[in-house]
């Protein structure tokens, strides 16, 4: 059994893997929520709870920031740099004072935008040598509605702050844009800033494209459900030829498409039955993990779990499905 719950994720080179701040292999217990794989070898950053930010190897720990700088997230370049985002408080923090976004490359800082209002900067990943933040607005609730997506000082899209609703892909830039907490209403895939969905009958979200400029995502009807549960998504490849690759069993719904680099297509079939236990409303989810390759779908695993809906356990939150923080694609 593991030490610590948390999202999977694995290491640049594909040979550990982390769950929270655990690091299975070697037992390495790191003092965070979270960890930033390298997008190569095996290397870790993490902002420690005091709002410090360190990076991990196996030979040793290196310090990028003490202990009470503020941090707020990280995210890695391609190339070994760190964005760090950072919230500057006085006393208690309710309101940071000001808010910041830092790089850090071969041990320099660099102050790269004073962010333009007083949320807390998350950086989520690189763009051409840009840093992707998203502009967290100090609350949950506000923040399910959408948030603003910046590139360096360029706000480029309001968008939902899920990990799969945006996917940099060498040159390329695939967002899920649009506010509304409900992920099956107005959603449309930004690609290099163009509407690439094209089709408002359609909710579209969870892109993932490759350097070559190949794009797929997953799109429902674009209406407000009566009730959670009846997305019916399918995986759509909208670049370079659009065609609707998956066609879910009613009930079903078809989530979180990973592109391959052999332009195969991993997502997870998923359907939710709700039930009734002793007086509270629990819903026991099935999944199966599946690859399109060509036309030829290939099962690799089934999955089942249930929870209580009252729980922390849920995984869909108006219409999105959280499989990203529940399993990770090796590189």
């Amino acid at each position: 059994m593991l030490p610590q719950t948390g999202q999977p994720r694995w290491s640049g080179d594909g040979r550990l893997v982390s769950f929270g701040g655990y690091i299975v292999a070697g037992g390495v217990h790191l003092p965070t929520a979270d960890i930033a794989w390298a997008p190569t070898g095996e290397r870790a950053a993490y902002v420690t709870k005091s709002g410090g930010v360190s990076v991990w190897s196996p030979p040793r720990t290196q310090q990028v920031v003490p202990d009470g700088w503020g941090a707020t997230g990280v995210a890695w370049s391609g190339d070994g740099a760190l964005a760090l985002g950072r919230a500057i408080c006085k006393g208690a923090c309710g309101l940071p004072s000001h808010t910041e976004v830092w790089t850090w490359r071969n041990g320099t800082l660099r102050k790269l935008v004073d962010t333009p209002d007083r949320g807390r900067p998350s950086p989520l990943a690189w763009h051409e040598g840009r840093v992707l933040w998203w502009d967290w607005p100090n609350s949950g609730s506000i923040a399910a509605d959408g948030v603003a997506l910046y590139e360096n000082n360029r706000l480029i899209a309001t968008t939902l702050m899920y990990g799969d609703y945006v996917d940099a892909c060498g040159g390329h830039l695939a967002v899920a844009a649009g506010g509304d907490r409900y992920a099956m209403h107005g959603k449309r895939i930004l690609f290099d800033g163009r509407d690439s969905s094209r089709d408002r009958t359609r909710s579209w979200v969870s892109p993932s494209c490759t350097p070559k400029g190949r794009l797929v995502a997953a799109a429902s009807a674009n209406a407000v459900p009566n009730r959670i549960g009846r997305e019916h998504r399918a995986i759509w490849q909208l670049r370079p030829v659009r065609r609707q690759l998956t066609h879910p069993p009613a009930g079903w719904t078809d989530e979180n498409p990973h592109l391959l680099a052999d332009g195969s297509v991993v997502f997870v079939r998923t359907r939710q039955v709700p039930f009734n236990k002793s007086g509270e409303w629990w819903t026991t989810t099935h999944a199966k993990l599946e690859l399109l390759r060509g036309t030829v779908l290939t099962e690799l695993k089934e999955l089942r779990f249930s929870s209580p809906d009252s729980g922390a356990g849920f995984l869909n939150y108006y219409g999105h499905y959280d499989w990203p923080a529940r399993i990770a694609v090796a590189p």
